[in-house]
C-alpha cells in the first residue's frame, strides 16, 4: 500500500516532469551549485505534490480509500527521499556528462559535501514545513506554504554553505574534527529532525476532521 502512495505521489505529477527537468537545465547552467540545484528542484517538486492534491481533494479521496492515514504521511515523507534520490541522480549524471566542470559559487566545498548539504537542507526543511502543512493548509493557503517551503530551501542552502565556512574559519573544535566528521553530524541531526517532524505530522494528522 505505501508503494502505490509513493508511486502516486511521482505520477500525480505528470507532464510537469518536463518542466522540472527544464527548470533544473536552467539552474545548471546559470547556477551550477549542486547543492543549490538538488535543493530548489526537490522543493518544488515536493511542494507542487502538495499543491495537486489539494486540488484534486486527494486528502478525501485516500482516506476514502484503503490506506491508513500512517500509511499516507509515511507515503508523502518516503516520496521526498526519492525525489532527492532522483534529482542527484540527474544532476550528477549530467555533472559526469559535462565532465564535471563545475564554476561553483561554493568553491569550498567538494561535490559530495555539496550533495550532503542539500539532503541535510530538505530534511531540515520538510522537519519545519511538513506538519504546518498537514495541521494548516487548505485551498486557500497551500500556495502560501509552496512559496514559503521553497524560499526557506534556498536560504538553508546558502545558510549551510556560510555557517560551514565560519566555522571552519573561526573555530577549532571544528577544525580539528575535519570535515567528514562535520557533515556526518550535520546528516545524523537531520535525520533525528525528520524522524521526529513524521511522529509529529503522523499524530496530526490522525486526529484531523477531513473537510
Amino acid at each position: 500500500m505505501l508503494l502505490l502512495l509513493i508511486k502516486k505521489d511521482l505520477a500525480i505529477h505528470k507532464l510537469s516532469w518536463l518542466l522540472y527537468f527544464a527548470m533544473l537545465l536552467f539552474f545548471m547552467v546559470f547556477n551550477k551549485d549542486v547543492m543549490f540545484v538538488v535543493a530548489i528542484i526537490t522543493a518544488i517538486v515536493t511542494m507542487n505534490t502538495f499543491h495537486y492534491d489539494e486540488l484534486a481533494h486527494g486528502n478525501k479521496l485516500w482516506n476514502s480509500l484503503p490506506f491508513t492515514r500512517k500509511e499516507i504521511v509515511s507515503a508523502r515523507y518516503s516520496t521526498l527521499l526519492v525525489v532527492l534520490v532522483l534529482v542527484t541522480g540527474v544532476v550528477m549524471a549530467l555533472a559526469r556528462i559535462t565532465n564535471g566542470e563545475w564554476s561553483s559559487a561554493f568553491s569550498r566545498l567538494a561535490i559530495w559535501e555539496e550533495v550532503i548539504g542539500s539532503f541535510i537542507v530538505m530534511m531540515v526543511s520538510a522537519s519545519l514545513f511538513f506538519p504546518l502543512v498537514y495541521k494548516f493548509a487548505q485551498k486557500k493557503t497551500i500556495f502560501t506554504f509552496v512559496i514559503l517551503y521553497i524560499a526557506t530551501a534556498i536560504a538553508g542552502v546558502y545558510a549551510v554553505y556560510y555557517v560551514y565556512k565560519y566555522l571552519m574559519e573561526n573555530i577549532t573544535f571544528i577544525q580539528t574534527i575535519g570535515t567528514g566528521v562535520y557533515w556526518a553530524l550535520l546528516a545524523i541531526g537531520s535525520l533525528i529532525c525528520y524522524a521526529l517532524s513524521w511522529a509529529v505530522s503522523l499524530k496530526i494528522y490522525k486526529s484531523k476532521e477531513l473537510l
